[in-house]
């Protein structure tokens, strides 16, 4: 999980340099509940749901989160 902070950070802050001010995930897999709670545990909220929109191997189709944040920006 460490590479997916070290990219969420880094993302951040090319963001924030840019003068972005949120940023959004527009696909995290509602089944991976580590990545959830890790992109909530940051401060992103789910802002909206796709229905059936990612293929899980074992699952079938199952939805997806589009997660935001407003950024910090100075």
């Amino acid at each position: 999980m460490a590479g997916h902070l070290a990219l969420m950070f880094a993302t951040m802050d090319i963001a924030i340099s840019q003068g972005f001010q949120a940023i959004q995930y527009n696909l995290v897999v509602s089944t991976n509940e580590t990545a959830v709670r890790l992109w909530k545990k940051h401060g992103f909220e789910i802002v909206g749901t796709l229905s059936k929109a990612f293929k899980h191997r074992q699952l079938g189709f199952v939805d997806a989160f589009i997660m935001y944040k407003q950024l910090k920006v100075s």
